[in-house]
């Protein structure tokens, strides 16, 4: 490899790599706002509950099963019937 490759090479692996870092930002950006609206959402999920009548726990259970869902979190009990364990 001569020298002019050589700097072809480095030149390619700085492109490559601050495309990676751009790209990695803007996917720590997006999942950044994806988890802000999905809490907006389970808040909105428990205090409408709350206010409709329904008790406390069973509205935090609501919106622990509005989060896991929002969010593409399996329920622990889910996991367990599909893999034949206990949940």
């Amino acid at each position: 490899m001569n020298e002019d490759d050589q700097k072809d090479g480095d030149l390619f692996g700085d492109l490559v790599e601050g495309l990676e870092d751009e790209l990695n930002t803007k996917l720590l950006e997006k999942r950044a706002t994806h988890a802000i609206a999905s809490a907006r959402v389970t808040g909105a999920v428990y205090t409408e509950a709350v206010a409709g009548g329904v008790p406390a726990p069973l509205a935090q259970e609501m919106a622990t099963d509005t989060w896991m869902a929002v969010m593409g979190i399996q329920s622990p009990q889910v996991e367990a019937q599909e893999t034949g364990g206990e949940g």
